[in-house]
């Protein structure tokens, strides 16, 4: 062991002043100046957030799905199947559900289809490569009235850059640079403590709740994974291990002892949180629902599974601080600018596995969260990405970046009886006969707007907050009727 690695290893226990923020180290902590640390309103453990709000979940596709091969406009109109299926994409596109095809989209409405990888184990589905996770995926969602499709949505700061548009999106808007992400904007505006839980379930922070002005987030890749990081951990034997740990504490815990400074308050408030979900960890949890790891049928190695796992077994645990917002970022693939593929599992898989790999773990967080009764219409996960891709197949077997595309709004409860959410296809189809912005889908809901419907009415945020608080410069008047009010 290094000096240089236990320093760093140091680092991952609480935050350092002049890091914070930044997700610089494992724990990025904050505590409110107007009380003392470790002091914080009555809650009922096992509970979802407080003052009957959601918890709200963002999934953030980085790289820009094919919105338009997850949700086929198979039948939107004469013209429309004439662009998708002979002119746009004559060997891109996924079949018709009318079609003869073994592999076809699954017919939601009479108009749109979903790809058959977001059905995997429904009736009647084709399903290469058979796993415990294919429960019907996003279409079971749907069936049951848990899932809702806004259509042609995005952002109006759209660019043919993943790195600008990502951005704006996190922020909420390309003028709100210099205020933060909109989650941690969102919890400002109700009145949610600096140290209120918020996670992302993943090596890197969440720009989304990025916060200027002090709010705490949290980095958890894994509960294996939680707490101090050094290179040399993998064949560290356990009481080396844990005797390190020790070590750190009895070097860093007098520091934040000394008074009741702001960093005093940080360093006791970063212990109390660390110590609190390493209690958490240390139990081992088994998910209601089978989750889709395995790298034969996902590209990202298993780890959008891991951060869903985490974000359940956080939301589940009995927590003083329960959790109130999870932002998970998912990558594996989805920037394909060739071979891109479609339906095939025996050729050109790739495709297919991101569509497994996203409705699979949905459904199973879904299924795994409303296991406890107590989460049943009390989450929303919310599922967007930077833009879609243009309606054309382009010369290398894939499609470049273009503009508009599905956003999904997960509910729960809808089979219990106590919807959050009003299941379908929202948004208006602007149709494939006119390119948008890039030669992209045109944009005709502005992601913002779903947002909005989802936070005043499941959150209770006013519409004046939405566009003078998360929104700022957005000009919110009514949502798409998503959200069912509590």
């Amino acid at each position: 062991m290094y000096r240089r690695d236990f320093l760093k290893g140091c680092a991952g226990f609480a935050a350092v002043a002049a890091v914070r923020g930044f997700g610089l180290t494992n724990l990025v902590f904050e505590s409110q100046l107007t009380r003392l640390p470790g002091v914080r309103s009555p809650q009922s453990p096992s509970q979802p957030p407080p003052n009957n709000r959601d918890l709200l979940v963002l999934v953030f596709v980085r790289g820009g799905l094919d919105g338009l091969n997850l949700v086929v406009p198979f039948n939107t109109g004469a013209k429309d199947r004439q662009q998708y299926y002979t002119a746009l994409r004559p060997t891109l596109n996924i079949p018709a559900p009318n079609s003869s095809a073994t592999r076809k989209a699954i017919d939601l409405d009479g108009r749109f289809g979903l790809h058959p990888d977001a059905a995997r184990g429904a009736a009647g589905v084709n399903v290469p490569n058979p796993h415990a996770s294919d429960t019907g995926g996003l279409y079971a969602l749907y069936s049951r009235g848990d899932l809702a499709i806004v259509d042609a949505a995005g952002s109006p700061d759209v660019t043919g850059s993943h790195f600008d548009t990502e951005l704006y999106v996190d922020m909420g808007g390309k003028n709100n640079l210099n205020s933060g992400g909109w989650l941690s904007r969102y919890l400002d505006a109700i009145g949610e403590p600096n140290d209120a839980l918020a996670v992302a379930p993943q090596w890197n922070p969440a720009p989304s709740l990025y916060s200027p002005g002090g709010r705490s987030s949290m980095v958890v890749p894994s509960g294996d994974e939680f707490g101090p990081q050094w290179p040399t951990q993998s064949w560290m034997p356990d009481a080396t291990r844990a005797a390190l740990i020790q070590a750190q504490r009895n070097l860093l815990e007098p520091m934040y002892q000394r008074g009741s400074t702001f960093i005093e308050a940080v360093g006791q408030a970063g212990f109390q949180a660390y110590d609190e979900l390493a209690n958490v960890f240390a139990t081992t949890y088994t998910p209601a629902a089978p989750y889709l790891d395995v790298t034969s049928h996902v590209p990202d190695y298993g780890h959008f599974a891991q951060s869903l796992r985490v974000v359940a077994q956080i939301a589940k645990a009995s927590l003083s601080n329960p959790l109130r917002v999870a932002a998970i970022d998912v990558g594996g693939g989805y920037d394909t600018h060739d071979n891109q593929g479609t339906v095939d599992w025996t050729g050109n898989d790739r495709f297919p596995r991101l569509i497994t790999n996203l409705s699979n773990n949905l459904k199973a967080f879904c299924d795994d969260m409303n296991a406890d009764p107590q989460w049943r219409g009390r989450y929303v996960v919310v599922v967007l990405s930077e833009f879609g891709r243009v309606l054309y197949q382009n010369q290398s077997a894939g499609s470049d970046h273009g503009s508009g595309n599905v956003m999904l709004v997960i509910g729960s409860g809808g089979q219990y009886g106590a919807p959050n959410i009003n299941a379908g296809i929202y948004g208006e189809w602007p149709g494939l006969t006119h390119l948008g912005f890039n030669d992209g889908l045109q944009i005709t809901t502005d992601y913002r707007r779903v947002i909005a419907d989802v936070l005043t009415a499941r959150m209770g945020v006013s519409q004046s907050l939405i566009n003078s608080a998360v929104f700022p410069g957005f000009t919110f008047t009514a949502g798409l009727g998503i959200a069912i009010p509590k």
